[in-house]
Order: C-alpha cells, then structure tokens, then sequence
C-alpha cells in the first residue's frame, strides 16, 4: 500500500500520493503560505444580508450555495474535524469512509458512530468508490470529499447535489499551512453559517499553533518524516510540500529532505542513512500494526541503526491524519509529536 490522504489523489503528501490519489500540486508549511493556502476556497462573495447566495471558487471551478447545506454527506476521515470545529456536524446525514476513534473524542465518535455508512468497496489506490444510488438514497445537498471515477461535480449535479472537494485534494492544491486551517474553519462557519463557532475555533485553532511555536520542544534537531508501505517494501520521505512539513518546523527540527522537488517521493533507506536525521517521524494509517510494528518496517532495515534517530530510540510513529491533510487533526498532531519527543 501506498501513501494515502484519505482516498482521493497524491495530495497531502506521501501518503496522500497513494490512496489520496494524485493532485498535483506542490505545497509548502508556513504561516507565511497562508494566504496561499486560503485559495482553498476563494473568491467568496456575498449578496444578501444573510451572505446567500454564496459564490466561491473550488478547485478552480466556480460555485453556489443559496443556502446553508442541511444534508451533508462526508467522505473523508479527517473531514469531521472541519464539522466539529464549524458547529455543524449537525448536517451530517451519511458518511462513506470509517472514521478511526484515535482521532475523535468519546463524544465525537458517539455523534460519529450514529451517522449511517454507505456501503463503499475499496480502489486499487487505496481509496473507496460507492454508487450513485447509494448516496442519492440519502438525498443530501452537499458531499465533501473528493473527486472518484462515479463521485464527480457533473454526475452529482446532474441529481441535484453539489461535491466539495477539499482544496487538498484538487488538481493543484493550496499550499500546506496552519494559516490554511484555520482560514477553512471559518470558510465552513461562513458556508454552514455557523460563523460565531467557527470563529472561536479558528482562534483556539491559531492559539494551539502559536504555544507549540514558541516554545520548540526538538528545536535544533534535524528530522525526516518517512510514510513506510506497510509491508515494509517501500519509503517515501516528504520534502516541504508536505503538511509534516510546517508541523517540524513549528516544533523547530529542520526537515533534512525538505528541498526534494515532490511530495512525497520514494527514497531508499541508504538516502535516509545518508542524511542521518535526528528524529524520524513515521506516517502510517494501517491501524492494524502496532506503533512498534511500524517503528520497525524502518529500524530493522539493514544499517538502520547507524541513522542518529534510531541509534537514540527518536523514532515516532504518528497516525497519517495526525500530519496530513491539512485540517484541525493536524493542529492536535502537533500535541501528538510533542509528547512523543518529551516522553
């Protein structure tokens, strides 16, 4: 298996390259990209005293809402966190993928356990497809998600129902930033009009970003994040096109892979020998392998244990959406690393 994103294109980065699917689109991490990465959902307008019509731009095409959506169909497992930030889980009539508990609290998942799932069956890239039939059933207003050989903007319209697709999984996506995240959140709160909750969100969302900023807790320390096949028969590193990529940074390591011209693309274990990282951060969403499994389709890699980072036991496996794509999950991944480095 390849990196995934949550089943769509090669998007967030290594792991997106595989079951995302494979936008295109090179990304970086700072907060100065922010402004980059609001073009996520651009060129919002406003003409009516309660802001609908809503006219904006997704993935380079254009779009309107005439009103707040009431049924929402999600796609995409780190796709919650934008609803529980925005207040308006509530829409959420249907989901098609699973969502893994380690990311959501018991109450979250409580509201997520009682969403109905779709049937899905899963792509030879890592992704799921359902039918048409499938989600006009539950007769939803909005899907957020992605773009898959049945789920498109054309075959949904022509239903009467609009697609979403997060500006990570587009064509050309945005560039990776926290700024991005937060400028999502209150995009949702301006599209569900839950703009007050939204905007508290996007505060404590920036807050969270600018404590873990200010006090580095690897600073100084060079780092790889690897996405590791679970099968143990491929590594990909990410350069800074990658969402990890901002996330190192904001903890003070320097990516030691970030001038790579991909995002995530296939190195050997010798490059990564090579560069003799202090700290490995491993992505992996394959929940059936322990952190320790996962740890070792790396560490036990013939000469693995002359890289620093193994040598000193500062390798740290994260759950894929903790890092990538761009979404609240990212802002507690930072939460997520730290306590690993500071045991």
């Amino acid at each position: 298996m390849t990196p995934r994103t949550s089943v769509r294109r090669t998007v967030a980065g290594l792991v997106l390259v595989s079951l995302a699917a494979t936008a295109c689109g090179d990304d970086d991490t700072t907060a100065t990209t922010a402004t980059t990465a609001t073009t996520a959902t651009t060129a919002t307008t406003r003409t009516a005293d309660d802001g609908f019509p809503l006219t904006f731009t997704n993935c380079d095409r254009p779009f309107t809402l005439d009103a707040p959506p009431q049924r929402v169909l999600l796609m995409e497992a780190a796709a919650p966190s934008l609803l529980f930030a925005a207040g308006a889980m509530d829409r959420v009539v249907a989901r098609i993928e699973d969502f893994p508990e380690e990311y959501y609290t018991a109450d979250e998942m409580a509201v997520l356990d009682a969403i109905p799932a779709l049937q899905a069956e899963a792509t030879s890239t890592g992704g799921v497809e359902v039918s048409l039939e499938a989600i006009i059933e539950y007769e939803p207003d909005l899907v957020i998600g992605y773009d898959t050989e049945t789920i498109t903007h054309d075959a949904l319209a022509n239903v009467g129902i609009q697609l979403y697709v997060m500006p990570p999984f587009c064509d050309s996506p945005p560039m990776p930033s926290f700024d991005s995240i937060v400028e999502e959140v209150r995009f949702y709160g301006t599209m569900f009009g839950t703009t007050d909750v939204a905007e508290a969100s996007a505060a404590a969302l920036a807050d969270t970003v600018a404590t873990a900023q200010g006090a580095p807790v690897a600073a100084g320390k060079t780092a790889a994040a690897l996405y590791v096949s679970s099968d143990g028969s491929a590594i990909y590193a990410y350069s800074a096109l990658g969402m990890v990529h901002p996330q190192m940074e904001a903890l003070g390591m320097t990516n030691v892979f970030a001038e790579l011209g991909e995002r995530v693309p296939e190195v050997s274990i010798e490059e990564v020998i090579g560069r003799n990282p202090e700290i490995l951060i491993l992505l992996y969403d394959d929940t059936g392998l322990t952190p320790d499994e996962i740890a070792a389709l790396v560490t036990e890699l013939p000469g693995a244990s002359g890289i620093t980072a193994v040598a000193d036991g500062a390798v740290y496996p994260v759950l894929f959406n903790f890092s990538e794509p761009p979404t609240p999950l990212v802002v507690t991944g930072l939460s997520v690393i730290a306590d690993q480095i500071t045991g």
